[in-house]
């Protein structure tokens, strides 16, 4: 088997993000969307995390691609694509509906507002089974409790060391986890079968470890050369992209960088936010070794016109848009005030 990978998937840079951002236009108009922000008491220039991080996500979609997503984000991500700069893209859900076009967001994969005007409804065995394990699914959307350095996610649960994770989870004796999390669900299948994977997580440094406590998900490369998904006999995917709070993530398997390396910087977030919240050397595509002074590209920052879809179609009574990250509930404790970015046109 190859040393590098071969995926069939190109994820748009910085400089094409842009291009398509500019030159898209919504038609909702600046009255109609100043009356919305003025309902929801929302200042209609200034963007939260919640929604930097839907907005910075469908941006990276590959175009036309057919995505795995769950509820929350991934729902926000792949809606928002759809609306504005990647019309092509086909959402692909866990309970069998296959490329819906939501008009009221979805709050389960089983939801049926996730079934408006799909082109089948049918169910998880066929969502896993004709879709998925016959190679129509480019990638998928997740999340978790611990994301690593080659890409890994946990879902599963936490021990505290040292632990025997198999005769703890079987014995009525044995010490099982401290933290136990909702497990793989579809996302073990979605790792494995899928080209790539987009991850959305907030990022703290505990969830950011060099080496998750338990491999729930091969999210991307699983480890280095040696050790990675293809020497462990899984022929497809091994692209990551994480999104978090702080910044945006990718690895290179085609290229045979097999960790993640930095991206961009998210607006509002320094490269030192990034590097004291991982457990390993944060490294540039280059692979040296980033230091706080350093100089590194900004994400681009959401448009206008991408918080009028987001905000008055996507999620209009902000049921997942209304959260706030960790980060933001101590910036409002300590400044009297919520964390929001200016938008830069």
């Amino acid at each position: 088997m190859s040393k590098k990978a071969i995926i069939p998937v190109h994820i748009p840079t910085v400089d094409e993000i842009e291009a398509s951002v500019k030159s898209f236009h919504s038609g909702i108009s600046d009255s109609d969307y100043e009356a919305y922000c003025k309902e929801n008491d929302i200042p209609p220039d200034e963007f939260t995390t919640m929604e930097l991080l839907a907005i910075a996500s469908s941006t990276m979609i590959p175009k036309g691609a057919s995505m795995f997503i769950g509820t929350g984000l991934p729902v926000l991500t792949m809606t928002l694509a759809q609306h504005t700069i990647n019309p092509d893209a086909i959402i692909v859900m866990e309970a069998g509906m296959l490329d819906p076009r939501f008009e009221h967001i979805p709050i389960s994969v089983a939801d049926i507002r996730g079934a408006y005007m799909a082109s089948t409804a049918l169910s998880m065995m066929d969502a896993f089974g004709t879709y998925e394990q016959r190679g129509y699914v480019t990638g998928g959307g997740l999340g978790g409790a611990e994301y690593d350095e080659y890409g890994n996610i946990n879902a599963t649960g936490l021990w505290e060391p040292p632990r025997n994770q198999w005769t703890s989870l079987v014995s009525g004796t044995g010490k099982g986890p401290n933290v136990i999390f909702t497990g793989s669900g579809g996302s073990n299948p979605i790792g494995t079968q899928s080209d790539f994977i987009l991850s959305v997580m907030v990022q703290e440094k505990r969830r950011f470890p060099y080496k998750v406590q338990f491999l729930t998900t091969m999210a991307a490369a699983r480890g280095p050369e040696g050790e990675s998904r293809w020497d462990y006999g899984v022929p497809r995917g091994g692209k990551g992209l994480m999104v978090s709070d702080l910044c945006v993530m990718e690895n290179f398997p085609e290229e045979g960088i097999y960790d993640m390396r930095l991206r961009s910087v998210h607006p509002g977030a320094s490269l030192k936010d990034v590097i004291d919240n991982v457990m390993w050397e944060l490294k540039d595509k280059s692979g040296k070794v980033l230091k706080p002074t350093d100089e590194v590209p900004t994400t681009p920052t959401p448009s206008h016109e991408q918080l009028k879809v987001l905000r008055m179609i996507v999620d209009p009574t902000r049921i997942y848009l209304k959260r706030k990250t960790v980060r933001e509930v101590a910036y409002e404790k300590e400044h009297g005030k919520p964390w929001r970015v200016k938008v830069k046109d």
